[in-house]
């Protein structure tokens, strides 16, 4: 209820502050003292009339005129479609918008908003290394200890390189150059890779057999140490995860290549690579820390890439508040409390996973573009959203249309699944937020269909003129002007 009344007040504030500029305007050009005849000229328009916000008086004709312009487009969606559009937070259009429906990939949109909402913009996942003792002229005794946290683009540069779009990754090789700055010359122990500020889920036991090792692979294996997406074996030129072997143990995986870059560096190691959990007893100091990139860089690479495994070790680190492991089950708990608190419509979804892969996800289009529209986080989640033609999942498309550069969306595929869910940057100036998600038997088109509504958005807004609504000119009620010379 509180929020519905806050729309009606900010009319009448901007109005009343429209009128009263307007007003000091005509003071400042001294038009207050020209007179007609014996009687002073005064303001055609009241100075709390909506003419003085003439989108406003504008919209009812464009919002028409769009709920025209996409039906046609709307009509040929297949049955199981829900459509929600709106600039601002004000609806403009909607069908079956509070249908709970499968939203593939864009379940990454309520992941992110929420990582934001917890870590803030600039929130980072620090790895560290850590030693049982500081290192005696070169000389560590015992173990040195990688311990992980969190950091979903802790990555060697042979393996970030490969990618298209340039991603902001964690590099290894600088952390193994501080331990070496550190002063380590010598380990007596092994290197050991710490993962326990997860849990040690790998994949999902909801997720389709397809996604898991053996088959198609979607992700690599979940860990709070996972260098590399935690693969073993991946192809040099092509960044597809099926091509990719999973480490059958993420943490020792990371030790035993930090060992290899410690080599490098110059450091001997007596011993073999391994993984355990850090002595919490013993009273290990701190060699060397390198953090992530901050909160907003993982989300946005998560949505260009709709990188499945960042999404689920961010869902995982929203598990870890109140100073518990991470796990998903209490990270996908932490999306829906952000949510509720931000004041968005989560009645009706239902979140199995972060990154859209489980197909028992369940989502509104009114929700989507609730939080497309986030008062807090919204326009930092839109611009870390692919753009049309030019980079991340939507490089291919809109390309050769009006929507290039235009649109910025995340896109959902699943088997019966496909969804579009961003902003669209209108021709007149206006930014509309938008989400079409269908479900089932599914036309080979559908895609062209999505793209079909969202181009239709492109004319908003066609209405009146903004120059024929604005306020009256000063002393001409019936808005005709005159001009000397």
């Amino acid at each position: 209820m509180r929020r519905r009344l806050i729309f009606p007040l900010v009319l009448l504030t901007v109005a009343l502050l429209a009128g009263l500029q307007a007003h000091r305007s005509d003071q400042a050009a001294g038009l207050h003292d020209l007179k007609l005849g014996p009687e002073p000229l005064t303001a055609a328009t009241p100075l709390l009339s909506i003419r003085r916000v003439p989108e406003f008086l504008q919209a009812p004709t464009a919002d028409r005129r769009l709920r025209n312009d996409l039906s046609p487009a709307i009509a040929a969606l297949p049955e199981g479609s829900c459509v929600a559009v709106s600039e601002h937070g004000r609806q403009l259009l909607e069908l079956e918008a509070n249908a709970p429906m499968v939203p593939a990939s864009a379940q990454k949109l309520l992941t992110g908003l929420a990582v934001l909402h917890r870590l803030g913009s600039g929130g980072v996942l620090t790895t560290r290394v850590l030693g049982e003792s500081y290192p005696v002229d070169g000389v560590l005794e015992g173990d040195l200890w990688i311990v992980g946290g969190g950091d979903p683009l802790l990555m060697t540069a042979p393996y970030a390189d490969r990618f298209d779009d340039p991603r902001p990754y964690t590099g290894l090789e600088g952390l193994a150059q501080m331990v070496t700055e550190a002063g380590v010359r010598v380990v007596e122990g092994s290197v050991v890779g710490d993962e326990s500020r997860y849990d040690s889920v790998r994949y999902l036991g909801t997720w389709p057999d397809r996604f898991k090792p053996g088959w198609s692979i979607q992700s690599g294996p979940l860990s709070a140490l996972s260098v590399n997406d935690g693969f073993f074996q991946w192809d040099l030129v092509n960044t597809a995860a099926s091509l990719s072997v999973p480490a059958d143990d993420p943490p020792e995986n990371a030790a035993r290549i930090f060992d290899d870059l410690l080599e490098v560096e110059g450091v001997v190691i007596r011993q073999r690579p391994d993984s355990g959990t850090t002595p919490v007893s013993s009273g290990m100091v701190s060699l060397a820390e390198v953090p992530s990139a901050p909160a907003s860089a993982l989300v946005e690479q998560m949505l260009v890439d709709s990188d499945n495994t960042t999404a689920e070790l961010l869902v995982k680190e929203l598990g870890t508040f109140g100073g518990e492991q991470g796990t998903t089950v209490r990270g996908l708990s932490t999306i829906l409390e952000i949510l509720t608190e931000a004041g968005h419509p989560v009645e009706g979804a239902v979140p199995h996973d972060g990154s859209g892969l489980d197909p028992d996800n369940r989502v509104t289009c009114g929700l989507l573009t609730s939080v497309l529209n986030d008062r807090d986080f919204g326009d930092l989640l839109v611009n870390s959203l692919p753009v049309a033609g030019d980079r991340g999942t939507m490089k291919k498309r809109f390309v050769g249309t009006a929507g290039e550069g235009r649109v910025r969306a995340k896109t959902g595929t699943l088997r019966n699944v496909s969804s579009l869910a961003g902003v669209v940057d209108t021709a007149g100036g206006r930014r509309l937020a938008f989400a079409l998600i269908s479900n089932g038997d599914l036309p080979f088109e559908i895609r062209d269909l999505h793209e079909d509504v969202v181009l239709a958005m492109l004319s908003y807004p066609s209405g009146p003129p903004i120059e024929t609504l604005g306020p009256r000119p000063v002393g001409d009620p019936f808005g005709v002007t005159t001009s000397g010379g």
